[in-house]
């Protein structure tokens, strides 16, 4: 299984997500998965690299926009990928990342992954395809969104629960367990 994580690139963030990302990697190599990411050596995506590799996984591909090579500082490949995917946009990274992931794990994280949930979610509601995306919702990261997600539905947004979209845990063996029992279920049309 090839996990697609997305997650904050910054490391002006407290240690915990820096333990929960060398964690969640740690965890992932262990079990055997692959990880489909951004490609780059740059903030917390090298740490979720680094410490993947160190932990002994074996299925690490990169997936990076020229676009942002272009724009960032200090945006570069990850050395020791054993896939690498170049692409022109943002755009076609979202999309590359989705394809090739088998399963979608959620992490913290800022705009970028703000940007990467509305596609994630997006493309589940609209049955673009249907795989199992978890929120790793640590500390209550992300409750606020979820209330959000709620109201949308409540208010009939949405003709489909957040549940019926996503799985959320602060336990990363209740992901995984999440991720080798899904089955895809029927939604609801988004037009009556």
């Amino acid at each position: 299984m090839r996990i697609g994580i997305t997650l904050t690139s910054s490391l002006d963030i407290n240690q915990e997500y820096t333990e929960l990302t060398n964690k969640v990697a740690n965890a992932i190599a262990l079990r055997g998965y692959g990880i489909v990411y951004g490609g780059t050596a740059y903030g917390m995506m090298k740490i979720l690299a680094e410490s993947y590799k160190q932990s002994g996984g074996k299925d690490l591909c990169g997936v990076l926009a020229k676009d942002l090579t272009a724009v960032t500082k200090n945006y570069e490949k990850y050395s020791n990928l054993d896939e690498e995917h170049s692409v022109s946009t943002v755009e076609e990274r979202k999309s590359k990342i989705i394809v090739l992931s088998d399963a979608y794990l959620i992490l913290p994280g800022g705009w970028g992954t703000f940007e990467e949930i509305g596609s994630i979610i997006g493309g589940q509601a609209n049955k673009i395809y249907s795989k199992p995306i978890a929120f790793y919702n640590f500390d209550g990261y992300y409750n606020v969104l979820f209330k959000f997600l709620n109201e949308m539905y409540k208010k009939k947004f949405s003709r489909i629960e957040p549940g019926e979209l996503f799985f959320s845990s602060d336990n990363i063996n209740s992901i995984f367990s999440f991720f080798e029992n899904y089955s895809a279920k029927p939604l609801k049309d988004k037009f009556i």
